[in-house]
């Protein structure tokens, strides 16, 4: 019946579904039971907590019911109105959602005693408002009556007074008919009284009257009050009893579903049992048959292949017992297969052989090409590297240009700003008026070449390195320069630690220069830090031994290393490839000045042949690393530096000064200064002028500007002059800073060096300094 695997595995599967099914079935009936049962009980449950908060409700409301009464709490009529309406709400609510009726017909006379409740309730409250209003016209008659007797001065009458207060106080406290009959008895007896004593007119009668006919409207409105309260205190016993009528329905009605969910449960566990057995009974019996056609059968066939996997490729399947099992016929397949793959094997043998042969080939060819494909890509990565390198050094010398070209003009145009003013110092009194004024004007100006220098600077004119210092040195006086205490004054949360290399190496650089770049990175990491932290200085000697690739390419020798770390803000990756543009800041300008700091700095490391290395990422602060060539030289002895005193009222004295310089406002001012000291001054506008005078004159000095267009400049005017008068004195006038063609002129034998715009003083001491050489 069942010899093939088809007929086997729906036999199997059918069985399965059956006793699934039946599971299934009973389990869903289970739930659907369960889910109703549930439902009643959470109607149930809900029914009972919401009996038990209007029985709590309803309790607090006869609290407040009974504070308006006694008027206790001026927030009592709020508070019971309040709840009174919380109480019809979720009576309502429980009585709209109640599917049993016989529950909503207590609810609904719940809901019919709860509005004979308030109306009660507001009708004892309206008639005790009434009896207040009565009792205090009473006691107004009262009062009138007995400041009548007590000023007519007759004792007769204090007697029936006094029975009067003395019975009118007992009937206030207790309200009883026995004391109202009483309290009527002594108004009639004072009032014969008073006819007796012929004290009786209209006004005292109607006292009396007044106050007779108030004290019955009281005593009624009183038995009104306690036929209410009868009635008030019935229905609230009654409300009550409902409460706790419902409250044990539910509670019986709660009990009766919990035990036959009880006994539901128990049916289901014990139908439950009684199927899982049979399930487990009958799924022995469809293993057993599973293992007995099936899996034996298919053990026998992998024995087979697991020794034709270990090599045994003669091994045959040889359970032939029934040819219509598929399992069989399965086997005679394989031994099928195995004799196709015998014969096939030896040439596979051969063909492996010559693929190996033309695979390593092969492989040798893609070993080659790999190589090759990684070189190509390493040399566009660092293509593309030099190229982002170039385009910003590009974009840095086309601003430097225009930078440079403007800054020479403004030197021009400062040194009348910053001498004429000193001029005029020299021939104002000290008390004159226009002296602060000409200060301002001179220190503007002063400041205003200081951004100056800075364009020099970023146009890459502005150092010529020529001394060798060591950094350690310019550090340690600029933190003690009134630049940086200035920056302390602005951020004093912000402190500067520095740990410097004692045998740090020199370098060749210009001192003010690189106290410069350091003073620009230490405002701008005190700029950077919000809450104030910890600015950290270090140098150190270091060797590179091959080339470093990073924001700025290192390449290997020896180094003097200065880095400034700070923990600020940070600089976005966005942002860090272009700090050091100028004029391009993230920050509000104000305290940060001129807005060329970082560029000032790039461009003084690019004159000593420096590099830089920044690291940033935004809130874990910034760390520059500026890599200076060292040397093995020794540092330069400082020149003595002579104060302008020294030299005032010891110059002039016949000595004649030729100054050369193509800008006429220039000529003049240094005309104007050179005479306030007492020298003799001629002027020419070109170096073919001064060629022209010398050949015929000789002056003990002159001054050469070294940018003179469009003829000869003054490195080449000095080479002339040399010609004409060897060894002749000269000083070096420029608005840029010292240059390659400057040295030129001071190895053939020009002393000083003087930057524009200069002061009385520099001009002063440099021409003394000079002229008294030997």
């Amino acid at each position: 019946m069942l010899r093939t695997i088809n007929r086997r595995f729906y036999t199997i599967a059918g069985v399965l579904v059956l006793i699934f099914g039946i599971g299934y079935t009973s389990l869903a009936y289970y739930l659907s039971e369960q889910t109703q049962r549930d439902v009643v009980m959470e109607e149930t449950v809900f029914t009972e907590r919401e009996i038990h908060f209007l029985h709590a409700l309803f309790h607090e409301i006869r609290l407040w019911e009974r504070a308006i009464l006694f008027q206790r709490n001026p927030e009592a009529d709020k508070k019971f109105g309040a709840n009174m309406l919380q109480m019809r709400k979720r009576l309502m609510e429980l009585y709209n959602r109640q599917p049993r009726v016989a529950l909503k017909g207590k609810l609904k006379h719940v809901f019919d005693g709860l509005i004979q409740y308030e109306t009660d309730f507001n009708k004892i409250i309206q008639t005790k408002t009434d009896q207040r209003l009565y009792r205090t016209r009473m006691d107004t008659s009262y009062r009138s009556l007995t400041s009548f007797v007590l000023r007519s001065d007759n004792t007769t009458l204090m007697k029936p007074l006094f029975n009067l207060t003395h019975f009118l106080i007992n009937y206030r406290i207790d309200r009883l008919e026995s004391e109202y009959q009483v309290l009527k008895v002594v108004i009639d007896s004072l009032d014969n009284r008073l006819v007796k004593t012929k004290l009786m007119d209209d006004r005292v009668q109607g006292y009396i009257k007044s106050f007779r006919d108030l004290l019955d409207i009281d005593f009624a409105l009183e038995r009104e009050i306690r036929l209410i309260n009868e009635r008030f205190n019935e229905t609230s016993s009654q409300l009550m009893v409902l409460f706790k009528e419902i409250s044990n329905d539910s509670e019986i009605l709660l009990r009766n579903k919990f035990q036959e969910i009880q006994k539901s449960r128990g049916k289901f566990i014990r139908f439950f049992f009684i199927s899982t057995v049979v399930s487990i009974i009958t799924l022995l019996l469809i293993l057993t048959l599973i293992s007995k056609k099936i899996i034996h059968p298919i053990r026998s066939v992998a024995a087979v292949m697991r020794e034709v996997k270990s090599g045994n490729i003669h091994a045959r399947s040889a359970d032939f017992s029934d040819k219509n099992d598929e399992i069989v016929q399965f086997g005679l397949s394989f031994n099928d297969m195995l004799d196709t793959l015998e014969n096939n094997n030896q040439q596979l043998i051969n063909y492996q052989n010559e693929l190996e042969k033309r695979v390593s080939e092969l492989a040798l060819r893609e070993t080659e090409l790999e190589m090759e494909i990684e070189g190509r890509q390493k040399a566009e990565r660092e293509r593309r590297r030099l190229t982002i390198q170039l385009q910003r050094a590009e974009k840095m010398e086309a601003v430097g240009t225009l930078a440079g070209g403007v800054a020479h003009d403004l030197n021009n145009i400062l040194s009348g700003i910053v001498s004429y003013p000193e001029l005029l110092l020299l021939q104002l009194p000290d008390d004159s008026p226009l002296r602060t004024p000409l200060m301002t004007i001179k220190e503007s100006g002063q400041k205003a070449a200081t951004v100056v220098q800075d364009l020099l600077t970023l146009a890459r004119r502005g150092v010529a390195i020529n001394n060798v210092v060591n950094l350690n040195t310019i550090i340690k006086d600029y933190l003690r320069s009134p630049e940086h205490k200035r920056v302390k004054s602005f951020y004093p949360e912000a402190h500067v630690k520095i740990d410097l290399e004692s045998t740090l190496l020199n370098i060749v650089g210009s001192s003010i220069h690189l106290s410069k770049t350091i003073m620009n990175l230490v405002t701008n990491a005190a700029e950077s830090m919000l809450e104030g932290g910890i600015i950290f200085i270090k140098t150190e000697n270091r060797y590179i031994d091959r080339p470093v690739r990073g924001y700025d390419d290192v390449e290997e020798g020896d180094y003097a290393v200065f880095s400034i770390a700070d923990s600020g803000i940070g600089i976005s990756a966005e942002n860090l490839s272009r700090i050091f543009e100028p004029f391009y800041t993230k920050k509000v300008m104000g305290r940060s000045g001129t807005g060329l700091g970082m560029a000032v700095v790039w461009g003084t490391v690019k004159d000593h042949k420096g590099y830089i290395h920044v690291q940033s990422s935004v809130g874990q602060g910034t760390t520059f690393t500026l890599f200076f060539p060292a040397t093995r030289k020794k540092l330069d002895r400082e020149k003595s530096k002579l104060a302008f005193e020294d030299y005032m009222g010891n110059m002039g004295k016949e000595k004649e000064i030729l100054v050369i310089d193509d800008i006429q406002e220039q000529r003049e001012i240094a005309s104007g200064m050179l005479r306030q000291l007492g020298y003799s001054v001629t002027l020419v506008s070109s170096g073919e002028e001064a060629i022209e005078y010398l050949t015929s004159e000789s002056v003990d000095l002159i001054i050469i500007d070294m940018i003179m267009e469009p003829g000869m400049d003054g490195l080449e005017t000095y080479r002339r002059i040399l010609e004409l008068h060897p060894g002749q004195k000269a000083i070096i006038a420029s608005g840029f800073s010292e240059t390659e063609r400057v040295k030129e002129a001071q190895n053939l034998g020009a002393g000083e060096y003087v930057k524009k715009p200069y002061t009385l003083e520099q001009l002063g001491i440099s021409v003394k300094k000079e002229l008294e050489k030997a």
